[in-house]
Order: C-alpha cells, then sequence, then structure tokens
C-alpha cells in the first residue's frame, strides 16, 4: 500500500526520532543513472571499497627482492542488500519505496546503456563515478523481497584535451572529430607519394634508354649526363622520345 506524500514523510519522521530526536536521518546509498536516480530502499549493512596499486616485486642480483612503485589500479565498490516487497511494512526503510522489480529492471537498464553511473554514500568519502560491472539477484525464503549483489569499478575519463583542438566528440566513435591540420598533413603526405610515383616513372624511363642505347641499363649515367640531366629530377619529361644519345 502506498500513501504518497504522507508515507514518504511518515519515514522521515521515523528516520529523525531512530536517530534520538534529530541527530540526522540514516544513512543513504544514492545510485546516479543515466536517466535519473535510485536510493536504495534499505541500506546495506557493509560496503566494500578496493584501492589497490600495480606494485611489483623484482629479484635483483646480489641484492635480492626489490619493490618498484607501479600506478593506482581502478577502485572497486562492492556491496549487497534487499530491496523489499510493497507487502510488507518494514520501519528501516530510508529511500525509494517502490516496486523491487522496478529496481531491478532500472539497475539492468544502466548496467546495458554501458555508460558510467554516479555512486553516493551519505557521510562517508564513497562518491564515485562507476562502471556496473555485476548485478546479481534472487528470491529467497518466500518473503517476494529480491535480495541483490553490485559490484562496481571505477570510470575515469580517457578523452585528453589536445591543444587547439576544441571538435566536437563523435557520437559513434566517442572520440574527438580529427583535426583539420592533421587532415592537411594527410593530404600533403598523399602528395609526397604521388610525387615519388612519378619520379620513379621517369628514373625507369631513363633506365629504359639506356638498355636501348647501350644495350645494358648500367649506362643510365650517360643518358643523364648526355641530356644535363641532375639527380633524375627530370623537368623535360614532355622530350622523353627525344633523348640525346652520345656514344
Amino acid at each position: 500500500m502506498s500513501l504518497g506524500g504522507l508515507g514518504n514523510t511518515i519515514q522521515v519522521l521515523s528516520a529523525i526520532f531512530s536517530n534520538g530526536g534529530g541527530a540526522g536521518l540514516k544513512r543513504e546509498i544514492i545510485i546516479e543513472g543515466p536517466t535519473g536516480k535510485l536510493i536504495l530502499p534499505v541500506t546495506p549493512a557493509k560496503y566494500t571499497v578496493g584501492d589497490g596499486q600495480k606494485n611489483k616485486v623484482v629479484d635483483i642480483t646480489q641484492v635480492g627482492e626489490a619493490l618498484v612503485f607501479g600506478m593506482p589500479k581502478a577502485r572497486t565498490l562492492s556491496f549487497s542488500g534487499f530491496f523489499p516487497s510493497l507487502t510488507h511494512d518494514y520501519p528501516f526503510v530510508v529511500g525509494d519505496y517502490t516496486d523491487p522489480t522496478a529496481c531491478v529492471e532500472k539497475l539492468t537498464e544502466w548496467k546495458a546503456a554501458r555508460k558510467a553511473v554516479r555512486v553516493i554514500i551519505t557521510d562517508s568519502p564513497v562518491n564515485m563515478m562507476c562502471g556496473i560491472m555485476e548485478f546479481s539477484y534472487w528470491e529467497q525464503d518466500g518473503s517476494r523481497d529480491i535480495y541483490y549483489t553490485l559490484n562496481f569499478t571505477e570510470y575515469k575519463e580517457l578523452n585528453v584535451p589536445m591543444a587547439n583542438n576544441d571538435k566536437p566528440i563523435d557520437d559513434k566513435t566517442g572520440l574527438k572529430v580529427r583535426p583539420v591540420d592533421l587532415d592537411q598533413k594527410i593530404k600533403e603526405e598523399q602528395t609526397n607519394v604521388n610525387k615519388g610515383k612519378a619520379l620513379f616513372q621517369k628514373a625507369c624511363d631513363v633506365m629504359d634508354v639506356a638498355k636501348k642505347a647501350y644495350g645494358d641499363y648500367n649506362h643510365w649515367r650517360r643518358v643523364v649526363k648526355s641530356n644535363n640531366l641532375k639527380s633524375l629530377v627530370i623537368n623535360n619529361a614532355g622530350k622523353i622520345r627525344k633523348w640525346v644519345i652520345k656514344n
């Protein structure tokens, strides 16, 4: 049975009185997702934060083992609890008193969206952008309550701003649009490739003339010298059929 605004007011007053007449509300766990937020109806009795670091122990000759400090790992967060059925009137509900199936559907939707969520545990140091790594849920003892376990891993933004790059992020790739100067550089590289191909073709023409005139490709220098060419940079390619052949 839902009492609407009256029910919410009763829950708040109950939380205040249960804390000694105004010492503060009970701790809440708030999960802010892409389409809204969820305050867990019942705050888990325990949460665990893992904060590791990729340190390594190496073996050094004539010294022994030594510790090499590495970079920090992504933090992890995990807790277990249950979504109470609306058929019960639990006095310890502090969050969104809604149908447990709706809570499961919301968390499943956020996990499938592959987007980060923010997890806040009030009156604690936990305020993290995370990815939902695992969401397991089940029923037991016929109470209609849905029990669950949630595992999160810290999410870090990897889009590092580039100098003089104010381009928007591509929705398909998630990366910034390529700067114009990089496109220009690619065009220049392609132009250089085309020039190289043209130069190669001209060099082949010189070799071909040497073979026909002297019977050996190795005489290409005589062709270059006879036609006043420098470093095979042939600028008079239109005269390719009018080579000067000297004995």
